[in-house]
């Protein structure tokens, strides 16, 4: 599949890149900071993950990491590489991401564990905040 991420959107008026946001999740996810993956998100975001999971703000998002730091996801890394992004205007874009979760002592996704999201952002101030996350394996059950 070819990378459709057009770089010439990236930065406006000083703006940070569209295709920043997930490293900025990379950076938050691998001190597995609650706090600092949280602050990724807009104050009504929405994330839906595999499992039935739903979270519709950034505090129950926050608490729901927090729990999975301290639990299943402690000491693991996430990679998440652009494959596409759509500017829906100048304040709006949804981005669209292949990558997963990294066990420790795993240099990168199992295959069992690679998935494609969908990220809603919107941009407050200079930066682009998620305001809605959705992700899904690539591998069927």
């Amino acid at each position: 599949m070819a990378n459709k991420v057009d770089e010439s959107i990236s930065a406006q008026a000083g703006s940070t890149s569209l295709s920043e946001v997930p490293k900025r999740m990379m950076e938050a996810w691998k001190s597995n900071s609650a706090d600092a993956f949280a602050a990724l998100f807009t104050e009504d975001a929405t994330m839906v993950l595999p499992g039935m999971e739903f979270r519709s703000s950034k505090n129950e998002i926050h608490a729901f990491m927090e729990a999975q730091y301290a639990g299943p996801l402690k000491g693991t890394k996430v990679m998440g590489t652009p494959l596409s992004v759509r500017v829906l205007d100048g304040d709006n874009a949804v981005l669209i991401t292949r990558g997963g979760v990294i066990s420790p002592g795993e240099d990168g996704v199992a295959p069992e564990r690679e998935i494609q999201a969908t990220w809603v952002l919107r941009r407050e101030g200079k930066i682009w905040l998620i305001s809605a996350y959705h992700n899904s394996p690539v591998q069927a059950p």
